[in-house]
C-alpha cells in the first residue's frame, strides 16, 4: 500500500495544478497515467482505496480556499468537517471508478468517469465543480467539442487521453502512438475549423463591477456609496458606448443583490434607478432580493428595467445554493426546516424567464446556476440569445475559487451556440463569445465596467439538441459491462 502513496500523491497534484490560475491546464491531459500503473491489474479493494485517496487529495489541493470563505466564525468548525465530507464524496466517486474500471477494464474509464461526473451534478445536492473538462475551458479550440457532447464529453475525451497515453506507454505498440495522436489532433483540427467569425447581428453591453466588500454591502453606512458606484460606472459606460457607437447600451447590467434592498419596492432608490434609466434611455438588468407579500417568501432575483416602463420583468433563481441558500429538500422534509446553519431562507423559484429588450432576448443565472449544463441549455432551448450569469464571488477570495467558478461559465457557451455577459461584484466580470472566447475580462477586487460591442452568435449546436446523451449512454453501457460475465457463466 506504501508504494502507490507517490503516485497517488503526483497524480492529484497534476490534476489540482490545472484547475489554478497559473496556465498549465494541459496538465490535465496526462495527470491520470501514474494512477493506471496501479488500478489496472491490483486487486479491486486496492482499486477502490486509490480511488478514495486520490479524489480526496485531489479536491482538497484544488478546493482548499473553501478554508478561506468569509462566513461567520461560529460555524467555521462545522464548515471544516462538511468540507472533509466533501472531499471523502469526491473520492467515493473516484474510488466507484477506478474499481469498476478494474474490473471491466481501464479502457472503458472514460465512461465511467463521464457517467459518473453526470450522476454527482445532478439533483438538488448536485456538485459538478470539479469535473475534469473544466480544466480546459480556457482552451478554446480544445473546448469546441463541448458543442456536440457538453462537459462530460469533454471529460470523457480527457480520461481517454490518459488512458492512450498510459497504454502508449506501457504497452510500447504503434497503434497507441497512432491513436494517442488521432485523440489530440482532432479536437483540435475540430476546433479550428469551427471557430469561424460569422455574426450577423451585434448588440452593445454594458457590465458594471462595483468591488464592494460583501462584509459591508449590507450595511446602511454603505447603501450610498453602492448606489453611486453603480450609476458613475454605468454613465461612464454609456459616455462610452455614445462616443463609440453614437448610442447607447442596448443594456446596462448590475451584479447579483446589486443594492441590498428590495429594488420592486417603491423607495427613494427606485426612483432614482427609473430616473437614471429614463434619462440614459438605457435599459438596466439588476440582481436584487424579491419578496411575496403574500406568502412571505423571499427570492434571490433579477429585475429588468425599461426607459419609460419601469420593472417589466423578473428572474427568481431556480438553483440555490444548498446550505448557503437554503437546506436541501427543507421544502419536502418540514423538520429540515428548523435546522440553522446560518445560511439564507431563499425560496427557488419555478419559471424559466426569457427577458425581451428592443434587440434581443436572454436569460439570466445568477451565481452557481452557471455551472449546471442543462440549466443553461433549458434558457437557450426556450429562446435565449445570450445568457447573462450575475454574481458576487467576493467571498471567494483571491487564490483560484473565483476563476474556478469563471471557468465553468465559459463551457456554457460552446454547449449551446450563444454568447455570455458575466457581471460579478468584485470580479471576474467578462464578455465570451458563442465559441467560449473571452473578448474582455475584469481582474479581481477591482472597481471596473466593461462596454463592448458583443457578437450574437446563436449557432445550433448538438448538445443544444441532444443534452447529455453520453453520460447518460454511459450509465447505461456501465451495468450492461458489469453483469456481462454473469450473463455469460449463466447461458454458457
Amino acid at each position: 500500500m506504501r508504494t502507490i502513496y507517490p503516485l497517488v500523491i503526483l497524480s492529484s497534484l497534476l490534476l489540482s495544478l490545472a484547475f489554478h490560475p497559473i496556465g498549465i491546464y494541459f496538465l490535465a491531459w496526462f495527470s491520470l497515467v501514474p494512477l493506471l500503473f496501479i488500478i489496472e491489474n491490483a486487486k479491486p479493494s486496492l482499486a477502490f482505496k486509490t480511488g478514495i485517496i486520490f479524489g480526496f487529495l485531489f479536491s482538497l489541493f484544488s478546493l482548499f480556499w473553501l478554508v478561506f470563505l468569509q462566513i461567520e466564525s461560529n460555524i467555521k468548525t462545522l464548515m471544516v468537517f462538511g468540507l472533509v465530507v466533501l472531499f471523502l464524496y469526491i473520492g467515493l466517486y473516484f474510488g466507484v471508478s477506478f474499481l469498476i474500471a478494474n474490473k471491466i477494464g481501464v479502457w472503458f474509464l472514460p465512461f465511467i468517469i463521464s457517467g459518473l461526473e453526470f450522476v454527482r451534478g445532478s439533483g438538488e445536492l448536485g456538485f459538478p465543480w470539479l469535473s475534469l473538462g473544466y480544466s480546459q475551458a480556457r482552451y478554446p479550440v480544445i473546448i469546441q467539442q463541448a458543442s456536440i457532447y457538453g462537459i462530460y464529453g469533454l471529460s470523457f475525451w480527457l480520461v481517454l487521453l490518459n488512458v492512450t497515453l498510459y497504454k502508449m506507454i506501457k504497452d510500447k505498440r504503434v497503434k497507441n502512438l497512432i491513436l494517442t495522436i488521432l485523440i489530440i489532433f482532432l479536437p483540435i483540427i475540430f476546433g479550428i475549423l469551427r471557430t469561424k467569425p460569422n455574426a450577423q447581428k451585434y448588440a452593445t453591453i454594458g457590465i458594471i463591477q462595483p468591488n464592494i466588500d460583501p462584509n459591508l454591502k449590507f450595511s446602511r453606512a454603505i447603501r450610498e456609496e453602492t448606489f453611486n458606484r453603480l450609476i458613475l460606472l454605468s454613465l461612464r459606460c454609456i459616455e462610452n458606448s455614445l462616443d463609440q457607437y453614437a448610442m447607447p447600451c442596448d443594456l446596462i447590467i448590475w451584479p447579483e443583490t446589486a443594492i441590498p434592498i428590495f429594488l420592486k419596492a417603491s423607495g427613494e432608490y427606485q426612483e432614482r434607478v427609473f430616473e437614471f434609466s429614463n434619462k440614459t434611455s438605457a435599459p438596466i438588468f439588476s440582481g436584487t432580493p424579491l419578496y411575496n407579500y403574500k406568502t412571505h417568501e423571499i427570492y434571490n432575483g433579477a429585475v429588468l428595467i425599461e426607459p419609460g416602463n419601469r420593472i417589466v420583468q423578473e428572474y427568481k433563481k431556480l438553483h440555490l445554493v444548498p446550505f448557503g441558500e437554503h437546506i436541501p429538500f427543507d421544502r419536502h422534509v418540514p423538520l429540515f426546516r428548523k435546522i440553522d446553519l446560518g445560511e439564507g431562507d431563499y425560496t427557488s423559484g419555478t419559471e424559466y424567464t426569457i427577458f425581451s429588450t428592443n434587440t434581443f432576448t436572454f436569460s439570466c443565472l445568477i451565481c452557481f446556476e452557471s455551472i449546471f449544463s442543462e440549466l443553461s441549455r433549458a434558457f437557450v432551448y426556450r429562446g435565449a440569445e445570450l445568457l447573462v450569469n450575475i454574481t458576487n464571488d467576493g467571498w471567494f477570495g483571491k487564490i483560484s475559487g473565483s476563476q474556478q467558478h469563471n471557468d465553468m461559465a465559459i463551457l456554457r457557451t460552446v454547449e449551446n451556440g450563444v454568447p455570455m455577459a458575466r457581471c460579478a461584484n468584485n470580479g471576474i466580470s467578462m464578455i465570451v463569445d458563442a465559441y467560449g472566447r473571452i473578448l474582455k475580462e475584469t481582474p479581481l477586487f477591482v472597481e471596473d465596467f466593461i462596454m463592448y460591442r458583443v457578437p450574437m452568435n446563436n449557432i445550433k449546436t448538438i448538445y443544444r439538441v441532444l443534452g447529455d446523451i453520453l453520460p447518460i449512454l454511459s450509465l447505461i453501457l456501465i451495468p450492461v459491462l458489469l453483469i456481462r460475465p454473469l450473463i455469460i457463466a449463466k447461458f454458457i
